[in-house]
Parts: structure tokens; C-alpha cells; sequence
């Protein structure tokens, strides 16, 4: 996505798409409390309290204890199977909120080979949050003259400049990231060595995360220091 430089700056955004996309404008990133607190004790204590049990009387025999219903097919010991966790059907920004995380060391452009050098630019993006993001999507923005070569571009807009003076952007879709899982993608590059110097030795990552739903409506991210990243573009 194309950005505007800034003092040598660049820029990359990363966005993020949760389940309960109904059309609900939802607040994201990647945390307020969903439903109720884990562990909260219910009804009332009985600790301390003198509790008077009246004997059995001698000619009433005390009840058969009852047998437990058994499903067909299935051991006493076998544990029902638990679904695994989905995002809720209506998104509340207030109860139901997104937190992504990026993190990169930066690119390393390798000595020229026939004339072109080589890098990997290595992003890693978690999802903190507790839900899972249904729509992981990101955006990158690096030096001009830079193009995609190989690696985890799948799902990703070509990496290119739209605009002279503006820096190359590539927009990609990544799909669901489930809650407390992490993503590492790794983006191989290419430039000329012809242009070495032509570029911003500085150049940017942004992780501006949100939730997606249908129309590409914007949740709010709980934690957004996290989402954006300043990284180095170094030539060996």
C-alpha cells in the first residue's frame, strides 16, 4: 500500500479480521473482558456455617444411589468432545476485542549477484487476543526500488511502487490467525545494486491492526503500541 515518505521514513500496515464479522463495526486489536471471569464462585458460601442433619429413621431405608446415564458407545472415563473455540456471532468492541502483535528485525540486502542483491524480510505476528482473527491482513511498504522474490508472498498484492517517489506496497490476506497463535512469514526480496543509493536506508513497518468484517468495517486493536514496527533496510 503505497504511503508517503517521511523524512527517510516508510511505512507498513498490518490489519486483522476477526470472527463476528456480522455487519457490526467492531472494536479490535490485537482486549476487553469477554463474558464472565474465569473462576468467579457462585451462590452462597456455606463455610463455618453449623449445619443440623436429622438422623435416618431406623425403619426407612436409605435410597439406592442412582446410576449414572451412560451414552451408547461411549467409557465412563472418555471426556465429551469440546469444539474448539470460535469468535462470538456479534462482535462487541467492548467485550470482544482484537490484540495483534508484530515483530521483525529488519532487511538485509545481500552483496550484488549479476548485478542484484537479495534479502528476506522476516515478519512474525501473534495473536494475542482472545479470540481468533478470521482475517489476518497486513500491509507492506518498503524502499522503491524493491521487489517480491520468492517466499510467503501468497495472498499478497504485487509488491510495487504505484507512484513515483512513493515507496513499493503490497497488500496481503493471510487468512485466520486463532487466539494465542503466532505466524511467522518470511517475504524474499530483490533489488538492483544500480540503485543503491537511490533509497532510503530507513524504512518502516506499521501494524495498524483491526478486524474485518464483510464490508471491511474497522475494529479497534486493545493494544496498538504493539502493531507498529520501525525497521532498518541495510546493503552488505
Amino acid at each position: 500500500m503505497p504511503g508517503t515518505r517521511n523524512g527517510g521514513r516508510w511505512g507498513v500496515t498490518v490489519l486483522a479480521a476477526t470472527l463476528g464479522a456480522t455487519v457490526t463495526l467492531l472494536g479490535a486489536g490485537c482486549s476487553a473482558t469477554p463474558g464472565n471471569a474465569a473462576g468467579t464462585p457462585t451462590g452462597t458460601p456455606t463455610a463455618g456455617a453449623t449445619v443440623s442433619v436429622s438422623p435416618t429413621p431406623a425403619a426407612t431405608p436409605d435410597p439406592a444411589p442412582s446410576a449414572p446415564s451412560a451414552t451408547p458407545g461411549r467409557t465412563a472415563s472418555r471426556p465429551a468432545t469440546v469444539a474448539p473455540s470460535r469468535g462470538p456471532v456479534q462482535y462487541d468492541p467492548a467485550r470482544n476485542p482484537t490484540d495483534l502483535a508484530a515483530l521483525t528485525d529488519g532487511l538485509v540486502l545481500g552483496r550484488p549477484v549479476n548485478g542484484v542483491r537479495h534479502g528476506e524480510l522476516v515478519v512474525t505476528i501473534r495473536n494475542n487476543g482472545p479470540f481468533p482473527v478470521e482475517r489476518l491482513i497486513f500491509t507492506v511498504e518498503l524502499p522503491e526500488s524493491v521487489s517480491a522474490d520468492g517466499g510467503d508472498w501468497t495472498g499478497c498484492d504485487e509488491l510495487r511502487s504505484r507512484q513515483d517517489g512513493y515507496p513499493a506496497g503490497s497488500k496481503c490476506d493471510k487468512g485466520r490467525l486463532g487466539a494465542g497463535e503466532t505466524r511467522v512469514y518470511r517475504l524474499g526480496v530483490q533489488t538492483p545494486a544500480a540503485e543503491d543509493g537511490n533509497d532510503s536506508q530507513i524504512s518502516r513497518w506499521l501494524v495498524d491492526v483491526w478486524s474485518s468484517g464483510p464490508h471491511d468495517e474497522m475494529h479497534r486493536d486493545s493494544v496498538p503500541e504493539n502493531n507498529r514496527r520501525i525497521f532498518r533496510v541495510t546493503r552488505s
